[in-house]
């Protein structure tokens, strides 16, 4: 057999394997989700839990699979990670009418709570309005619109460049300063979005109670403590440690178990 031969045996081998291999990864991330749900079902909801964290250690990610952990979570007590893993729902489906009921609930119990131990905590997260019209868009959504309204600008700049009708171009004209302001503005919402991604993510405190927030890692100087359940940016990573930023402004770092990323 010649070298040629050989080489072309060696690469279809290994594409069968590493087909096979995708199978049955396919399959055990399916077989676990369903191992999940089964659990949940069977009110066993450690065990759901566990199964769903498995399936995000395997790369596995969905609007669904994060619906599901949250649920789990908040059955379990752990309403902070429950919080964390709704707004994850919310990242992937903004207006996702049952994590939107849910997180309010879990917020309002966790704030009535905290007003019970002498603490005022209004875990709302504060809104603008440039906010709210981030929260309406995902990344994929807010990107396809983008070159949707990029690609019916380019066409509409093109037709009327060719077409010699005044009526029509006088309408595409009109249309091309339409289709020019919403380019811009679904542009600084795809922006907006990739930074909410990638420059400031964000957490939830997840754990039980308040975490306190200091000075640097591992100082004992306390300047402000957080409830479960607050939403805060991430604004640099350091020793077990992240420094973050409430709604109120105020910053300082906290340890990063205590916060779960969404």
């Amino acid at each position: 057999m010649t070298s040629k031969r050989i080489a072309c045996a060696v690469i279809a081998a290994v594409a069968l394997a590493a087909a096979g291999s995708a199978r049955a990864e396919t399959g055990n991330i399916a077989g676990i989700f369903n191992e999940g749900n089964a659990a949940f079902w069977a009110g066993d909801y450690a065990k759901a839990a566990s199964s769903y964290a498995r399936l995000e250690a395997l790369g596995a990610s969905s609007a669904e699979l994060a619906y599901n952990r949250a649920t789990a979570e908040a059955r379990l007590g752990n309403l902070g990670r429950a919080i964390q893993y709704y707004e994850r729902v919310l990242r992937r489906e903004p207006g996702h009418e049952d994590a939107v009921h849910n997180l309010s609930i879990i917020r309002e119990f966790l704030a009535r709570r905290a007003s019970e131990a002498g603490r005022n905590a209004d875990l709302a997260p504060a809104t603008t309005a440039w906010r709210a019209l981030l929260d309406r868009f995902s990344p994929r959504s807010a990107a396809f619109a983008f070159l949707l309204f990029h690609l019916a600008l380019f066409t509409a700049l093109v037709a009327r460049r060719f077409l010699r009708v005044d009526g029509v171009r006088l309408t595409l004209g009109v249309a091309i300063g339409v289709l020019s302001l919403l380019t811009t503005a679904t542009a600084a919402v795809a922006i907006g979005k990739w930074r909410q991604e990638t420059r400031e993510p964000e957490a939830v405190v997840v754990r039980t109670g308040t975490v306190d927030v200091v000075e640097g890692p591992g100082s004992a100087v306390k300047r402000f403590a957080l409830d479960e359940g607050s939403r805060v940016s991430i604004l640099e990573r350091r020793e077990g440690f992240v420094k973050i930023r409430d709604d109120s402004g105020r910053d300082g770092w906290a340890p990063s178990a205590d916060l779960g990323e969404i």
